[in-house]
């Protein structure tokens, strides 16, 4: 190989790495339709793939004080000395498909489910937060089994969250995915 063709395929290699950086990943589509005769996940389970790899909290439900057709979804996990909490707000019991947004103020509730992931030091010392993508679709959270009796609550969801890129060590983005639960509701 001569020098010019050596210099040609570095380009070449060169040019095709920059055009696919940047390059957004293609939305993981919702999963198919699930066997409802069976469970997803065992009673008092969950299950999340975070950027890829197995996201190892357990999220836990709890009804809002004043409204019980709805809860949330809470979950912390220790990762380098750092705490990551993920959150999911205003999720109704109703069975079915629900869209996910996002939401300028965390707290604020207008019944339409919404997605956090949180970085902190110590737990009170805030690094990061992440919130939905509204550039890619198929972000969602599907009640699969709501029994308002036992206050049990089945269903899976994927998110895929953003945030500014204040810490030159943090991930851009956290990808949600995967997700199952199998939880009572608390009080």
């Amino acid at each position: 190989m001569t020098m010019k063709d050596l210099t040609i395929t570095l380009l070449l290699f060169s040019f095709s790495i920059a055009c696919t950086k940047g390059v957004p990943d293609e939305p993981i589509n919702p999963p198919p339709p699930i066997d409802t005769t069976s469970h997803i996940i065992e009673l008092g389970k969950t299950s999340i793939l975070g950027n890829g790899i197995p996201w190892n909290a357990l999220l836990s439900a709890y009804y809002y004080t004043d409204d019980k057709s709805r809860f949330s979804l809470r979950g912390m996990v220790k990762q380098g000395g750092l705490d990551h909490l993920f959150a999911m707000q205003d999720i109704s019991s109703r069975k079915g498909l629900q869209t996910l947004e996002r939401r300028i103020y965390w707290n604020a509730s207008n019944g339409i489910p919404d997605a956090v992931y949180i970085i902190s030091l110590d737990g009170d010392q805030m690094l990061n937060s992440y919130r939905v993508d509204t550039t890619i679709a198929n972000q969602y959270i599907e009640i699969l089994r709501y029994d308002s009796v036992t206050q049990i609550v089945e269903g899976r969801f994927q998110t895929f969250l953003e945030g500014p890129t204040t810490w030159s060590f943090l991930p851009d983005t956290v990808k949600m995915t995967e997700g199952k639960f199998h939880l009572k509701i608390k009080e």
